[in-house]
């Protein structure tokens, strides 16, 4: 049952966040972690939102959780990495983007986030 519910949030939540309407998305992805805190795409999608609303302290808690609860996920690197970006942790985000890209050598965002 939980399980559902946690998808049901998620789907109101990319709906949300496909809208522009972080805040909203936020609030269904925070429900969907309540029902399933074991799901790293919640903490993922969040920290999307957290980043989109210039929330980089809220992106990166929710990145680090993502790259805890999913460490061999591309994914999770990128939002992190971003996330350390903004504050000012360039070397913190160059780490995080090196051990991203040897799960995923060819991944243009992480690239990116690591020649900046």
């Amino acid at each position: 049952m939980a399980k559902e519910l946690a998808a049901a949030a998620k789907a109101l939540g990319n709906t949300a966040f496909q809208a522009k309407d972080f805040k909203e998305a936020i609030t269904h992805f925070t429900e969907a972690i309540k029902h399933d805190p074991t799901d790293h795409v919640f903490f993922s999608n969040r920290s999307a939102c957290y980043a989109s609303l210039e929330q980089y302290e809220k992106a990166l808690e929710d990145g680090k959780e993502c790259v805890t609860l999913k460490p061999d996920w591309p994914k999770g690197y990128t939002r992190k990495g971003l996330a350390e970006f903004f504050l000012d942790r360039f070397e913190d985000s160059a780490e995080t983007y090196k051990a991203g890209l040897k799960l995923s050598p060819e991944d243009a965002a992480m690239k990116e986030g690591l020649s900046k």
